[in-house]
């Protein structure tokens, strides 16, 4: 299995946590957007801005009313990530948790610019901005976590990789 496929393959699963169990609860983490984060960190492609704009889509269709804005606005954040991660050199568990940080209020930014040229604004921005930065912060603080799972996975497949071409040897 290809590491683009594992990240898709947790990127679901996250949407799922999201969308489900975690509503119960009255913040609820963007766990995708760390995904994407993480994509446009470690393996900044063409494959991750069309994967972070798959799973943005499908929460849009699980969780949203209006389709194409978390697509929207994660496809923003992968390039948003990517031009900044050519300037960040230090990739440590602080410097990742600031670039979700960061990259959680580009997020909040870009569904503000959508949602202000393409529909109504009544009542919108009293509680946009107080939204946007709980959900920065909290995307901060699960971000090491979310980020570790990742690291793991990805040192799995390549270990995997490593005894199956010994095997063919």
């Amino acid at each position: 299995m290809s590491f683009l496929l594992m990240i898709f393959l947790i990127g679901l699963a996250m949407v799922l946590l999201q969308t489900t169990i975690l509503r119960l609860f009255p913040l609820v983490p963007d766990l995708v957007l760390i995904v994407c984060v993480y994509w446009g960190l470690h393996h900044p492609t063409a494959g991750a801005v069309l994967g972070s704009f798959a799973l943005g889509y499908s929460l849009d269709i699980v969780a949203s009313p209006i389709l194409g804005l978390n697509a929207f606005a994660m496809s923003v954040v992968v390039l948003a990530v990517y031009l900044s991660s050519r300037s960040i050199w230090l990739h440590g568990t602080m410097a990742s948790t600031f670039v979700v940080l960061l990259a959680a209020l580009v997020k909040g930014a870009a569904l503000v610019v959508a949602w202000a040229v393409f529909l109504s604004t009544e009542r919108f921005w009293a509680g946009a901005l107080r939204y946007i930065i709980t959900e920065a912060l909290l995307a901060a603080v699960i971000a090491p976590l979310v980020f570790a799972l990742l690291w793991r996975g990805q040192k799995y497949l390549e270990s995997m990789r490593k005894v199956n071409s010994i095997g063919q040897l």
